[in-house]
């Protein structure tokens, strides 16, 4: 029986992840009239550019705000029902605001979705626009063409009168038209075989499989920090799995939110999904072979498809590995239903020789080679491990005497993985 090394974490250290977007602020000005410009810095070792000079200015009569709801929320939200539960908003992020800030929220998304040169702000407290732009985007992945904004303030002596919002743009209006169009044609043919007769958890499924199996994990790929990337090249690092994940689900009826922070130390990006009546973690960069690989050197052996580890996992779960950024409002994930271990039997809640054999058997029915399950704690874990590899009771579950035998564990996630060869020759 071969031993995979992917053991106590040795792969998952390996790993290179891109960390997601930050922000650095900078001011300057003269007379009356303060530029302050917040840029994102991409990766690491760019620079802010430098602040535009104004000229002083006069307060002119701000524009009445916009008061209509934005379209962006999901038909007979608060009253509707899906399953004997609340319905969730299609977008999170604006339902954990107040009015004030759902005020700012619809001003700057409508700057974002119209490429406005400038708008007009509600609001005098640039903190706030600040906390408000990453709800917005953190909410709409379909804003491909902006990394950034840059805020002017109007002042008087001390008193701020005015902010001024303007999107920093990566490409020029025409070419966003043309990319909406493209991603438009693109993700209408990724959902051509979304599955209609089927719940959430079934749905959300087949966008990660189908995500994982079209898109490959490369660090420096182009456009990696939106959903082109994927949609368009086929290929990206976490930012634009977590986002195109997010936007199929969306354009699915299905309710999700791009989650930041950090895996070991660095910038991560994963997603949260509302299925079947609760939210639910899940990370599809980590459901991909390519990027479990990225930057190892000591795996030899083969690694499933698609991996389900992080595939609708609970707060807890989450945190034994990732880090959540600060700041981020975030709805309680505790449901464990939709989680894929138990939904499809592959949840262990004792060292049960009879439910792993089991287990082992459907899947030479189906004609799989690998043979993934979790343990409910520690202990059924060791116990597994006892069993299976200690006492190589694996050998009693496999479909041949002769079939061969590689496995990886994971303490952390609680997980076997467990790959049949053919006979030794």
């Amino acid at each position: 029986m071969n031993r995979n090394p992917l053991r106590d974490g040795q792969g998952e250290k390996c790993m290179k992840r891109k960390p997601y977007l930050c922000f650095r602020a900078f001011s300057g000005g003269l007379c009356l009239c303060l530029a302050l410009a917040v840029s994102p810095v991409l990766g690491t070792g760019c620079a802010a550019p430098a602040a535009p000079a104004l000229t002083p200015h006069q307060e002119t009569e701000r524009e009445a705000a916009q008061t209509a709801e934005p379209e962006t929320e999901r038909d007979g939200q608060e009253d509707g029902k899906q399953d004997g539960q609340e319905k969730a908003f299609l977008y999170y992020g604006y339902e954990t605001l107040d009015g004030t800030e759902r005020q700012l929220y619809r001003e700057i998304l409508t700057a974002l979705l119209e490429l406005r040169a400038e708008a007009e702000l509600s609001v005098t407290d640039d903190a706030l626009v600040e906390s408000v732009f990453r709800s917005v985007m953190a909410d709409h992945p379909e804003i491909f063409y902006a990394d950034g904004y840059q805020l002017t303030t109007y002042r008087l002596g001390e008193e701020i009168r005015r902010l001024t919002f303007t999107g920093t743009w990566t490409m020029d209006r025409e070419q966003v038209r043309e990319r909406e169009a493209q991603l438009k044609q693109a993700a209408a043919e990724w959902l051509q075989g979304l599955p209609e007769e089927t719940d959430d958890y079934g749905k959300v499924k087949y966008l990660y499989d189908t995500l994982i199996a079209r898109t490959d994990y490369v660090p420096g790929s182009a456009d990696s920090q939106n959903i082109c990337s994927v949609l368009l090249n086929g290929s990206s690092v976490c930012q634009g799995y977590a986002k195109t994940l997010q936007y199929l689900c969306q354009l699915s009826g299905i309710p999700a939110l791009l989650v930041t922070g950090t895996m070991e130390g660095e910038g991560h990006a994963w997603d949260l999904i509302y299925m079947d009546g609760d939210w639910y973690h899940t990370d599809p960069t980590w459901g991909d072979a390519s990027y479990v690989r990225e930057g190892s050197t000591e795996q030899d052996g083969p690694l499933p498809a698609v991996s389900y580890d992080y595939f609708g996992v609970t707060q807890e779960q989450i945190s034994r590995t990732h880090r959540i950024g600060e700041g981020q409002r975030l709805p309680d994930c505790t449901a464990v239903t939709d989680n894929y271990y138990r939904r499809e039997g592959l949840y262990l809640e004792t060292a049960d020789f009879e439910q792993i054999a089991g287990i082992f058997g459907r899947a030479a029915e189906r004609g799989e080679t690998a043979v993934t399950f979790q343990c409910a704690r520690e202990e059924v874990y060791r116990e597994v491990e006892e069993l299976l590899i200690v006492r190589q009771r694996v050998f009693d579950c496999l479909p041949g005497e002769d079939t061969t035998v590689a496995y990886s564990d994971s303490p952390e996630r609680l997980t076997f993985c467990f790959w049949l060869g053919e006979p030794a020759s």
